[in-house]
């Protein structure tokens, strides 16, 4: 049994799989620091 190496499709946007991964890291920092200042913002004072 011989087994062929098939590389990896390219992902559909960014250009390379690291990339991807950076940029959906980002996205979810940002939406956590986003919700934090939210909540910071909004919470009633006691």
């Amino acid at each position: 049994m011989s087994e062929k190496h098939v590389p990896d499709e390219p992902p559909p946007f960014l250009g390379t799989w690291p990339r991807v991964y950076i940029a959906v890291v980002l996205y979810l920092l940002t939406l956590i620091a986003l919700f934090t200042i939210f909540s910071r913002v909004f919470t009633p004072a006691l």
